[in-house]
Formats: C-alpha cells, sequence, structure tokens
C-alpha cells in the first residue's frame, strides 16, 4: 500500500491537491494522510497577557484545525472515494515544515502531495511559502506540487528536464518510471542546450538513462537555449503538450536554483500543469 502525505490549510488550491492525489492514484491502493497544522502567530503573543489566555488561542486552533479536517473528511466520502484508498487526518502545532520533518523521520511516504496557488495578476510568484520551504527542506520523498488550476486529466506524456551533466541514480529515476508505467505515460526527456551536440560525459549519462528506461516509452528533445532556462521550458511544456514534469533535485540543478531565497521574488517561471521534484540520492 502506498502511503501518500497531502498537507492542507484548508484553500481551494489545497483541496485541488486532494482531488489529484485521488485521481493519480486511482486504481492504487493507497493511505492519504491529510495534514493540518496551527500554530499562534506572534502578534497574537504579543496582545495575549495571560497564560490562560494564550491556551485558549491555542484550544481555539486546535479545534479549527480538527473540524477543518473533519470536513474534509466528509467532502471525500460524499465524493464516493476508491475503495481501496484510505483516509486518515493528523492535526498538529506548530510549522508545517517540522510537522513534515516529524512525520517523515517516522513513517515512509511514497510522495508528498502539495498544492500551490500559483501566479496572480502582474506579479508572478513561482511558489508559495510553505511549498517553496518544503521543497527546500524535505530530502526523503518525492514531491508532487500541484497548481491551483491544475485539474487531472489522463497523463499520457511526462517531461523531463536534464543536462545530462551529472549521472543520474536509478533511486532518482525510479518515480518518473513507475509514474510512467501506472499511467502508460510517455517520457519526453529534454535537453536546452547553448551548443549543438553532446559531449563524452554528457554521451555517458545519456546512455545511462536509456537503460533505466528501456521498459517504458520514451523519447529524446532537444531545444535551443532561450533568453532564460526558464523560458526554455515553458517552451517546451507548450510545444510537446506534456501533462506533468519531473525535475531531480540537486546541488545547481535548476529546481535548486529556482528556489534560492534571493532568487524566488524575481522568477516569472510559473507551470499550470504539476512538476515532481525528486531529492536527489547523493
Amino acid at each position: 500500500m502506498k502511503r501518500i502525505l497531502i498537507p492542507t490549510d484548508f484553500s481551494d488550491n489545497a483541496w485541488n491537491a486532494v482531488l489529484y492525489a485521488k485521481e493519480l492514484f486511482k486504481d492504487v491502493s493507497c493511505e492519504f494522510q491529510i495534514l493540518n497544522t496551527y500554530e499562534v502567530k506572534p502578534v497574537s503573543l504579543t496582545t495575549t497577557v495571560s497564560s490562560q489566555k494564550i491556551g485558549y488561542l491555542y484550544e481555539s486552533l486546535k479545534l479549527e484545525s480538527q473540524e477543518g479536517l473533519k470536513m474534509i473528511l466528509d467532502d471525500i466520502n460524499n465524493a464516493k472515494p476508491d475503495s481501496n484508498h484510505v483516509f486518515k487526518t493528523i492535526s498538529k502545532s506548530g510549522s508545517l515544515l517540522d510537522a513534515i520533518r516529524n512525520l517523515t523521520v517516522d513513517n515512509h511516504f511514497d510522495m508528498i502531495v502539495i498544492g500551490t496557488k500559483g501566479a496572480t495578476g502582474a506579479k508572478e510568484v513561482f511558489l508559495g511559502s510553505n511549498t517553496h520551504k518544503v521543497i527546500r527542506n524535505i530530502q526523503s520523498c518525492p514531491i508532487l506540487v500541484v497548481p491551483e488550476d491544475s485539474f487531472f486529466e489522463e497523463i499520457s506524456a511526462i517531461g523531463f528536464a536534464t543536462n545530462f551533466e551529472r549521472l543520474y541514480y536509478k533511486a532518482e529515476i525510479k518515480p518518473i518510471v513507475n509514474l510512467a508505467k501506472s499511467q502508460d505515460a510517455t517520457v519526453r526527456m529534454i535537453h536546452v542546450y547553448d551548443k549543438p551536440g553532446l559531449n563524452t560525459i554528457q554521451n555517458y549519462n545519456s546512455s545511462t538513462l536509456d537503460e533505466y528506461f528501456k521498459h517504458i516509452k520514451y523519447d529524446f528533445h532537444v531545444i535551443h537555449d532561450f533568453s532564460t532556462l526558464e523560458h526554455a521550458i515553458q517552451a517546451f511544456i507548450d510545444e510537446l503538450e506534456v501533462d506533468i514534469i519531473a525535475m531531480i533535485n540537486y546541488k545547481h540543478s535548476f529546481i535548486e536554483r529556482i528556489t534560492r531565497e534571493a532568487v524566488i521574488k524575481k522568477m516569472t517561471f510559473h507551470t499550470s500543469i504539476p512538476f515532481l521534484v525528486i531529492p536527489s540520492d547523493n
């Protein structure tokens, strides 16, 4: 049985992540754990003068969390979930990051599915702050980020962005292979280049991926470097109509670069399709 962790703040985009996960793992035996966290904000503490009032505030937030999770379970049951799906809820005090960290230390999860609000208006924000923190700090399992306007449809193509400059390990590629097999999807590898051809190291790493993908459908695409790598990948998504894009989160990787604190607020890269962030194995 697969175990999937889904954080929620009771927003529409968090609920959308629940719906996406249910459909993605349709006909797969799964235990979904839906997590909500609560904590008293510093501004509330500065205006609260007694320990009795602080205790009351925590109890109020705890009750609100538990009631919100109960409503989610009611909505799931009303939607008639698959018989092989089990849903549990977790209400924790403290930060979302600390709660996920502790849960993943004590439990094995096959995936974390988290919703993100996406770009709004003129200011395009790549990730919400909580999603950003989870990607940067949780390295124990793959993280599927689901934009709020992404709704599950049949997955026929999975994009995999790579520059072939590092050797990929089998454990890193396994989540992509498993997803492709479960959805009968094609993996489309993209190489964004600034000059044509692969060097000796890139050729070797490419042949390693050939071996990993030999039992699934896959193809290979190259795209000339745009003004930025972000624009190149966005063009790849649009041209080849991929349904999910997968990235390995290693040092100096695309996903690591665009989630740096100094860059995140300046980023204009965004996508309406989910992206799977896979931790490096080294």
